[in-house]
């Protein structure tokens, strides 16, 4: 499911500096999970982007016809 062309375009896509994203393929849909501790960390210009480049991976990966959700680990108390 998972091509090098989506992998191409989703390398291709910026991510704000100390922040990124982890992509699970699963046979229907890919899954993008975000770590809270990563948007904690960042200023609020930064937690912005963060957002854009969250959805601008899963617009990008949707484009190639890919169902995607968008998940969050839970945060520790």
């Amino acid at each position: 499911m998972y091509t090098p062309e989506m992998a191409s375009a989703f390398k291709a896509i910026k991510a704000p500096e100390g922040f990124g994203v982890v992509l699970y393929e699963n046979p229907d849909f890919i899954t993008v999970e975000v770590d809270p501790k990563d948007l904690i960390k960042l200023s609020d210009e930064d937690k912005l982007e963060a957002v854009k480049y969250v959805n601008d991976v899963k617009r990008t990966l949707e484009s190639f016809g890919i169902v995607v959700f968008v998940v969050r680990k839970a945060l520790e108390e």
